[in-house]
């Protein structure tokens, strides 16, 4: 493949490049950080909810999502980030889950806002997605996102999902009190009523921030995301780069055209299973498999150098096979 990132993997990254937090030491964590931080470096992966999926890479069995076994697995594999949400309970906890509701995840019922961490400690996990897919019980339980804080640090960055606005402060404040307030990425929605940079502006301003762009539509269509993602760039402290949600094909020229100017990085989701897409038409997870990997190497191709993916042991034997750097 022809592409920016084909020449052969680094194993190590210097130390001397982990100078730029002081008194920072050489681990995982900190290596992946300066990673993120240079696109040359290499292709940058995320894990959507953990490395939940069985990975024949290292004969890695099935995992419930936004679990402490998730997190290993991403460990074991090697992944950048591992990706995971955060909801507050009843009682204030910041606790990992995605749904708004226990009910898909765990062998319990009704919405986690209501449930204190100890209602919610005495649920299990169910296996993997849960649902009627993975309907199994794990001897796991609800993590907080202090015990996923505390299992990363030094290992592995976490990319955290806030899903509600009036946790922000809260959530990085915790990422700060386990020391992983550089090692964590959090993001929000921009658009054209985002008028300063998101970046700047507390509690952001503290944590790696990258804003999230799309869908346009209508007569903005072409320069839209650019313009918006301009203003984004602007500002005195810079994103760590640039996610795409739902990106109409002929904005993502210009698009990539800014970031790759201002030398952050271009993320892209393959989540098919859960039916999020960065270019419409590009594809997903599902379709890379089908192909395999041909749909991560067209997103590697049209400027993409960091992919968020529910595959993660597929998607590094990809590279691998490719010979692009990661």
């Amino acid at each position: 493949m022809n592409s920016l990132f084909s020449i052969p993997r680094l194993a190590v990254f210097a130390l001397a490049a982990l100078s730029a937090v002081p008194g920072a030491a050489a681990t995982r964590a900190e290596q992946i950080r300066q990673k993120l931080l240079d696109p040359a470096a290499g292709v940058f992966i995320a894990a959507h909810r953990g490395c939940h999926n069985a990975s024949p890479r290292l004969a890695l069995a099935a995992v419930p999502e936004n679990s402490r076994p998730a997190l290993e697995h991403c460990v074991l594999l090697g992944v950048d980030m591992m990706e995971l949400d955060v909801r507050r309970a009843a009682d204030g906890t910041l606790v990992v889950i995605h749904d708004a509701t226990v009910d898909r995840t765990t062998d319990g019922h009704g919405k986690v806002s209501a449930m204190t961490l100890a209602q919610l400690k005495g649920l299990r996990l169910k296996q993997n997605l849960g649902g009627a897919m993975s309907p199994e019980l794990t001897g796991e339980s609800v993590p907080t996102l202090a015990d996923m804080l505390e299992a990363a640090k030094g290992r592995i960055m976490l990319n955290l999902d806030i899903k509600d606005d009036d946790i922000y402060a809260q959530v990085i404040a915790e990422a700060g009190k386990h020391g992983m307030g550089q090692y964590v990425l959090v993001k929000s929605f921009v658009n054209d009523q985002t008028a300063q940079a998101v970046a700047d502006q507390p509690p952001f301003a503290s944590v790696p921030y990258m804003p999230i762009v799309g869908p346009w539509s209508g007569a903005r269509q072409v320069q839209g995301a650019a313009r918006i993602v301009g203003r984004q760039l602007a500002g005195r402290r810079k994103p760590v780069g640039v996610e795409l949600v739902f990106l109409p094909p002929a904005q993502m020229e210009p698009l990539r055209e800014l970031v790759a100017q201002a030398k952050v990085r271009l993320w892209a989701n393959s989540l098919t299973a859960v039916g999020v897409i960065s270019v419409i038409g590009m594809g997903g997870d599902l379709e890379a498999l089908r192909t395999n990997g041909k749909t991560w190497g067209e997103l590697f191709t049209a400027g993409v150098d960091t992919i968020q993916t529910d595959e993660p042991g597929p998607l590094l034997d990809y590279l691998e096979r490719e010979g692009i750097k990661h």
